[in-house]
């Protein structure tokens, strides 16, 4: 029974090797996905597969393998671990690279696939809400050549997370350099306001002159998240209005509502800031509209 693919092969998590040069082991050159398996089908591959491919591209890290590779070695994993419901991750590093007579510099990539039981978040949790936990020993850097990328240098936004889980709380909420919200280490992030959804913005979306004209920062941290932009999509077709602009903490703690999203959690409602209620300590009408159609998709 193999869990892990690796570089094109089925193989046991022992038996899977790297190379002690791959640079994504000696400097966490690397990127990854997380994608959510249920009844042994793959969530949104497309969606994952094109973002890891940006990122991919900006990092310069050449990749052989086509989304059919992909979705093949998906499903040959899915099979040989026997694991319906599932955590998959995605792993590219920038690998080894050596000097090719002909070709000159040549990068080998690691690329790797592995897959666990998905985590389940307790139904009380989705009942009564998180309380998380603001960030303010650290700030996200938007000038970072990482920024919006989802790479393997996970150490700051772990740290955060666990020490939020100490004080109590379930997730660590990021504000950048300029002090303008971005995220939660795990999760992308959502407020409301009456019958309006705000997010931070992603890079990408930065390059819209209504987005670029109401966000006073040059870059973005948040990354495009899969979940985020099902959301997004939800809302504009049942009449919402979605509103990416920089958000301050005031805008933060004085939200109608505020939710989390990413693949493995899809729609988890936010009712305290710390100490701080958030609109009567409830997941907010909206958060549980959207959290009813994203959770009819899953």
């Amino acid at each position: 029974m193999a869990n892990t693919w690796l570089n094109g092969s089925l193989v046991e998590d022992q038996q899977a090797a790297i190379s002690l040069r791959d640079v994504g082991f000696l400097h966490g050159v690397g990127v990854f996905t997380t994608i959510r398996v249920s009844r042994g089908a793959p969530h949104h591959l497309s969606a994952h597969l094109k973002r890891i491919r940006n990122s991919c591209e900006h990092f310069s890290i050449p990749l052989a393998f086509t989304d059919d590779d992909f979705s093949s070695a998906i499903d040959s994993l899915v099979a040989s671990a026997e694991i319906d419901d599932a955590r998959l991750r995605l792993i590219i590093t920038r690998g080894t690279t050596f000097n090719d007579p002909e070709k000159g510099i040549v990068i080998e990539p690691t690329v790797a696939l592995t897959i666990d039981p998905s985590p389940v978040y307790p139904k009380d949790l989705y009942d009564r809400g998180m309380t998380v936990q603001v960030v303010d020993q650290q700030k996200l850097n938007p000038y970072d050549v990482q920024a919006g990328h989802k790479t393997m240098n996970y150490l700051s936004r772990f740290t955060a997370l666990h020490n939020a889980i100490r004080a109590g709380a379930h997730e660590a909420i990021w504000f950048n350099v300029h002090n303008f919200l971005q995220s939660g280490s795990i999760a992308n992030i959502f407020l409301v306001q009456g019958n309006h959804l705000l997010t931070p913005p992603t890079q990408i979306e930065m390059d819209e002159i209504e987005v670029k004209s109401a966000t006073p920062y040059p870059t973005s941290n948040v990354i495009p998240g899969v979940t985020r932009a099902l959301i997004i999509d939800e809302a504009i077709g049942r009449g919402i209005a979605v509103y990416r602009k920089a958000l301050t903490i005031s805008d933060l703690l004085e939200a109608d509502e505020v939710f989390l999203t990413n693949s493995l959690m899809g729609v988890m409602p936010v009712c305290r800031i710390e100490r701080k209620a958030i609109g009567n300590e409830k997941p907010g009408k909206l958060t549980l509209m959207i959290r009813e159609a994203i959770e009819a998709e899953r």
